[in-house]
């Protein structure tokens, strides 16, 4: 899953408003932030290996560092005990929980889509319930959430100037428009290298976007 990740990202604006949108972007890609870096250390592991799945040519065959429900569980436990310890403003406990519950949904989203590649526990089976089976359903799963948590995230805040009326939506093209762009039949395939690198520059370009876009919007 890509865009779909961050409906919980937008919905988190209206749990906790003070939380800024960038870092709860941060937070929905996180595990896959570690993910690429693993990958590019070789410590995980993974395929690009064309037409794998209708909506994936990703062989995730090895990550249990990251993708396993153990390990996601601690990365987001750890992520959101540090962000309460660092939370500048008021109920650090809530700050944190929700920051750790952005996280660990990553695992919970992934599960909808992946292939059973997802490790339930240490020597365990593997779980997946393989919606990427599906190019069209698929997407529009990732887009109903989407556009779900931006209808949230909509409601829950409103314009400091004319630019807050129409950057919310320039952001929601752009990720419609990567989203897209995702899906595009490519004849050489990348290499897992080149993916991982590609992976964490949209992530981090995607949560630029989300600080300047929550720069033109007020709770």
């Amino acid at each position: 899953m890509f865009i779909g990740h961050y409906s919980t990202a937008f919905a988190a604006r209206k749990l906790k408003p003070a939380i800024p949108l960038w870092h709860v972007f941060i937070a929905a890609q996180l595990v896959d932030f570690g993910w690429a870096i693993l990958v590019m250390l070789g410590v995980e592991k993974v395929r690009v290996i064309p037409h794998f799945m209708e909506a994936s040519m990703l062989d995730l065959y090895y990550m249990p560092y990251t993708h396993s429900l153990p390990g996601s569980l601690i990365w987001a436990i750890g992520a959101g005990a540090l962000y309460g310890v660092f939370w500048k403003g008021e109920r650090k406990f809530s700050a944190g929980l929700i920051f750790g519950a952005v996280v660990f949904s990553h695992w919970l989203l992934d599960l909808i889509v992946h292939a059973p590649d997802l490790l339930l526990y240490p020597g365990g089976p593997m779980v997946g319930f393989a919606l990427w089976n599906s190019l069209v359903w698929s997407q529009l799963v990732e887009g109903g959430l989407l556009l779900a948590g931006f209808a949230l995230y909509m409601f829950c805040t409103k314009p400091k100037t004319k630019a807050g009326v129409w950057a919310p939506f320039a952001l929601l093209a752009f990720m419609v428009a990567l989203q897209a762009y995702n899906h595009i039949p490519v004849e050489v395939p990348p290499t897992p290298l080149v993916f991982s690198v590609m992976g964490v520059f949209a992530y981090s370009l995607l949560a630029l976007l989300a600080w300047l876009t929550d720069r033109t919007r007020t709770s």
